[in-house]
């Protein structure tokens, strides 16, 4: 079936558009211009600041003047992840989509539902003059995937709504009126080059689910990094020649390789099956399609020291990562180590620590540090952002009474692990009520990411008859 004949059609085609433009976090020029075109088109007020982001202006309905400004907020960026046989490039080619069962896919990428399904409704309901609403205030960012760059550089003094609508989650019928903050801390080990003192092997681990480090850190799928330094870890004698692993921070890591000398080639190999044979039990209920490969290799080249390799995947073994705490089915707090990157001059690996409550996420934060000091590496916290913490609001009720109109059935009210903007909005506009809510997605942030096609038939009817109740 072709993406134009699904329904509603406006928010299919606008979404369609959207995959045609490349826009991963930090590459979000055309699309953001894209959008300014889109409202400079249709008679739009909008504007476009110094961090790309887009705020566009609509005027009521006719005979809706009188109600309250309502925002309706996403994020234009998408995390770019794609299988490893893939030659997709993100930096110029389209998203290619695949209708399969009732779901929205793409051809071993990330899809970008998250978010260009949020601002597909956005464009949807700027677009159509038949639906009935107040005044809208639309506020589409950029980089929300890293690190929420685009919402910590918005003027909010300039934002005059009194309710915000984020259309970023990803659960059918669900009303998310709460986030986790989130912590980024890049962690780094100056090299030290010697020559090689033994024969080398190479360990490489592919194929694992992955998957978004807030929403599905509590699966238990195999974090290949971790995964990688666990293999290693008091393998006598360990040089480091190349090591790697993960795409983004803030995704489950897949994949992870390296190639080390190592003092005794046949022990070495003995232990690593062991080990091989360990992880793949482990994870052979929650992740069975991983695989761990060890093999003989060659390097030509000045390896990194044993004293800094040994520090590096100690540090690795050693830091934190996935889920720490869960309160009645809630994530509570969380960490990822979710890249590793081998740099002309040093080893960097970055995790990123998640958590409702701010303290503990510091307090995470604090013991990965004194972790990665104990082995002698430099640290930098990069970012961090402030929760959305629970409340209860009129507009939850009006939302839930809306929902049950359309559905017959309550709206299961809940609060995220994952990062939404809504928590740095909230710090600064701490008046204007907020919700959440979107179409059901899968595998966000991971190449099996999908999204409902009924489920967004659904969630747009609700958005329209909700904008059309607020008084």
């Amino acid at each position: 079936m072709d993406i134009k004949n699904l329904e509603p059609k406006d928010v299919f085609q606008n979404f369609y558009e959207l995959t045609q433009i490349p826009r991963e976090s930090g590459n979000e020029k055309e699309v953001s211009d894209f959008l300014v075109n889109f409202s400079k088109e249709r008679g739009l007020e909008v504007v476009q600041d110094e961090a790309l982001n887009v705020i566009i202006r609509k005027e009521a309905s006719k005979g809706y003047e009188d109600r309250p400004i309502v925002a309706l907020q996403g994020h234009m960026d998408m995390v770019c992840v794609k299988e490893d046989d893939s030659d997709h490039d993100f930096e110029k080619d389209p998203i290619k989509l695949l209708v399969e069962d009732g779901w929205l896919t793409a051809d071993g990428t990330t899809l970008g539902a998250d978010d260009g399904i949020g601002v597909a409704f956005i464009m949807g309901i700027l677009d159509d003059d038949s639906l009935e609403h107040g005044p809208i205030e639309a506020i589409i960012t950029t980089a929300e995937e890293t690190s929420m760059v685009g919402a910590n550089a918005l003027d909010l003094s300039q934002i005059k709504a009194d309710y915000l609508i984020n259309i970023d989650s990803e659960e059918e019928g669900v009303l998310t009126i709460g986030c986790a903050g989130g912590l980024d801390l890049e962690v780094e080990f100056d090299k030290e080059y010697e020559k090689s003192e033994g024969d080398f092997v190479e360990i490489s681990l592919q194929g694992f689910e992955g998957g978004h480090s807030g929403m599905e850190i509590d699966k238990f799928r195999c974090n290949a990094i971790k995964a990688l330094a666990r293999m290693l870890h008091n393998i006598e004698g360990v040089q480091i020649a190349d090591i790697k692993g993960g795409v983004k921070r803030n995704a489950i890591p897949t994949t992870a390789s390296a190639v080390v000398s190592v003092a005794n080639k046949d022990e070495a190999i003995k232990t690593l099956e062991e080990r091989k044979a360990e992880i793949l039990n482990e994870y052979k209920d929650t992740d069975p399609k991983g695989t761990i490969t060890i093999k003989e290799a060659s390097f030509d080249k000045e390896v990194i020291s044993k004293k800094v390799s040994k520090d590096v995947i100690d540090a690795i073994f050693a830091l934190p990562d996935g889920l720490y705490k869960k309160y009645k089915g809630s994530i509570v707090t969380s960490s990822n180590l979710g890249l590793l990157e081998n740099k002309e001059e040093s080893i960097m690996f970055s995790t990123m620590i998640r958590s409702e409550v701010d303290s503990a996420k510091l307090n995470r934060a604090e013991i990965a540090i004194e972790i990665v000091k104990r082995f002698g590496g430099k640290y930098e916290v990069v970012s961090q952002y402030s929760g959305w913490q629970r409340e209860e609001t009129p507009l939850i009720d009006l939302a839930n009474e809306t929902w049950k109109d359309i559905n017959g059935n309550d709206l299961i009210v809940a609060t995220t692990h994952g990062g939404l903007e809504c928590g740095l909005f909230k710090k600064e506009i701490p008046h204007v009520e907020m919700i959440s809510f979107g179409p059901e997605i899968e595998g966000a942030h991971s190449p099996m990411e999908r999204v409902n096609l009924e489920s967004v038939a659904n969630n747009y009817k609700f958005l329209v008859e909700l904008l059309k109740k607020i008084k």
